[in-house]
């Protein structure tokens, strides 16, 4: 473990004397193929394999209730983005009135699996540091590590766990609470689509962006009351989620990621399988936040 980060050796901690569950990103067949991972991660020791789709389903419940309760709000800005609630955070505190009050998929799925499996180590596997850096500090009950896309790798290197392996294994499934459009989710703009925010909203009052110039660029109109777009789907990275630091297939183009995570969502839809067990509603769970704290 010499070589190993904080965050490589709190997982295999957690694998060597707790169950645990592993929440994957969407944007997890950028690095890894479906099914293989599911068995890959079941053999370094999760018990439990699950994507974080459901986690979308709620944000995106929430937001349309939202969006329906308070009609009149002059803007709305989305925030699955730490880094992005972060910036307005610090530099344009006078939007925080406008940023969506409510978790993250992540936060949201970790909320749900530590209900569901409350006798369970929540791990969450990710592109994205600021996850790991500046949002899993704030939910400590239910989120007990967040590690990359690329530590993760990284471990199963070092321990030969192989793709191969179960490239061809049919029997391989997520351990799904929900199968659903919200695949696309990592993809800049995905938010938008899924919750179908254009039934709520005309074309020309709806902004898809990434990116800090931007960003800082939106972030200056709706200051400045210049702009002509009152639903802000953002996220930091370009590309969206898909190019997040901590991804191991770096050299890889926007384009070429995004066809990726296109690709599962089909193979997905074709293969998935029904889940008795799935969660179709969660309404005892307090999903709000309150990013003016």
């Amino acid at each position: 473990m010499d070589n190993m980060n904080a965050a490589q050796i709190k997982l295999l901690d957690i694998l060597k004397s707790e169950k645990a569950l592993i929440m994957l990103a969407p944007s997890f067949p950028i690095d890894y193929e479906y099914p293989a991972v599911i068995g890959m991660l079941r053999e370094l020791g999760f018990d439990k394999v699950t994507e974080l789709t459901f986690g979308a389903r709620i944000v995106n419940y929430w937001y349309a209730e939202y969006i329906k309760a308070h009609p009149d709000q002059k803007y709305y800005i989305t925030s699955p983005c730490p880094t992005c609630d972060l910036l307005i955070k610090n530099k344009y505190p006078q939007l925080l009135q406008y940023l969506m009050p409510y978790a993250s998929p992540m936060s949201a799925m970790a909320k749900i699996a530590k209900k569901n499996f409350p006798s369970h180590k929540i791990v969450f596997a990710s592109p994205c540091m600021a996850k790991q850096m500046i949002e899993a500090p704030r939910y400590p009950e239910v989120l007990d590590l967040v590690i990359t896309f690329k530590d993760l790798q990284e471990i199963f290197d070092q321990r030969e766990i192989k793709a191969a392996k179960y490239s061809e294994d049919s029997s391989l499934a997520f351990d799904s609470f929900y199968e659903e459009d919200t695949k696309i989710y990592p993809i800049s703009g995905g938010l938008a689509e899924t919750a179908k925010i254009r039934e709520y909203f005309k074309e020309e009052e709806v902004l898809v962006t990434d990116g800090i110039a931007n960003l800082l660029k939106a972030f200056e109109e709706i200051k400045d009351g210049t702009t002509k777009y009152r639903f802000f789907d953002i996220l930091n990275c370009p590309g969206g989620c898909i190019g997040g630091p901590a991804l191991s297939n770096k050299n890889l183009s926007i384009e070429e990621k995004k066809k990726r995570v296109l690709d599962y969502k089909t193979k997905a839809e074709k293969t998935a399988k029904p889940n008795p067990g799935q969660v179709e509603s969660e309404t005892d769970l307090d999903f709000n936040v309150n990013f003016k704290i």
